[in-house]
């Protein structure tokens, strides 16, 4: 959300952005409840009556005694963090509520780590309903790329350091933990070294295993083998799904761009 700084508007400090939209975070605030209720009222009527539309409410822990008196006020909530709770609410009448959801989407990542000797590195999880060879990886920290995440899990797994090379695949389904889509990158990736060594807490089993038997293994689910079947396909065509650094729209950053080219060199 693009936001001006902190300024007085109504009752309290605000942050501004371009949609007509406010942001108070009670960090720095107070009130006693029912100074925080007189203000939170007058305040209201002045944000309607000046044509603002979202009001965001950034209610710091230490504050948590605001959150009834914001939701007997039309309050909803929106997202929780440790630290605090955001709570909206939309002010025009006549408007369909614009305010963005929370986001609700989890990022997984796979790495495919394949050997000289055409061989993929597999592992066991600790803890399983079955018992199935699968690709080492997890959930991407925030603000971390997917091939971060494949070098990162692959390492806390097995030991082994690798280099990324490329996306190969991603599956996107929903009704995923707490009820939130799941997003799963695999990424092909080089290894520095053989030597496993498995991470006890996580890991019951871990081994290099011929893609040939990993293809037609009966505990490899038909999920993974779909994915050995794109990178396979993938090393035939000569093509990958490569990673560009590119200058951003507001020029203030570079994005990770992921996209097809050939890995002919001739």
């Amino acid at each position: 959300m693009t936001s001006k700084s902190f300024e007085l508007h109504g009752n309290f400090h605000v942050k501004a952005d371009i949609y007509k939209g406010l942001t108070i975070e009670t960090h720095n605030l107070s009130l006693s409840d029912e100074e925080f209720e007189n203000n939170l009222k007058s305040s209201l009527i002045y944000w309607i009556k000046e044509g603002i539309r979202g009001v965001w409410f950034k209610v710091n822990i230490a504050n948590s005694s605001y959150v009834p008196i914001l939701v007997k006020h039309g309050f909803l909530f929106h997202h929780a963090k440790t630290s605090y709770v955001m709570l909206t609410r939309w002010l025009p009448a006549d408007e369909p509520n614009l305010l963005p959801q929370y986001p609700y989407t989890h990022i997984g990542v796979g790495g495919m780590v394949i050997n000289d000797k055409n061989q993929v590195l597999t592992i066991q999880e600790k803890y399983h309903q079955i018992p199935h060879w699968k690709l080492p990886g997890g959930y991407s920290n925030p603000g971390e790329e997917f091939g971060d995440t494949a070098r990162r899990e692959v390492f806390e797994e097995t030991g082994i350091e690798t280099k990324f090379v490329s996306v190969v695949a991603l599956r996107h389904h929903h009704k995923h933990i707490f009820d939130c889509s799941d997003i799963y990158v695999v990424c092909h990736l080089k290894p520095a070294s053989e030597t496993i060594t498995k991470s006890n807490e996580e890991i019951a089993k871990c081994e290099w295993m011929d893609i040939e038997a990993y293809r037609n293994h009966p505990e490899v689910t038909e999920f993974n083998k779909l994915i050995m079947e794109a990178f396979l396909e993938s090393q035939r065509l000569k093509t990958s799904i490569a990673a560009s650094s590119i200058l951003s729209f507001r020029k203030d950053c570079y994005n990770k761009v992921y996209h097809v080219r050939s890995t002919d060199d001739s």
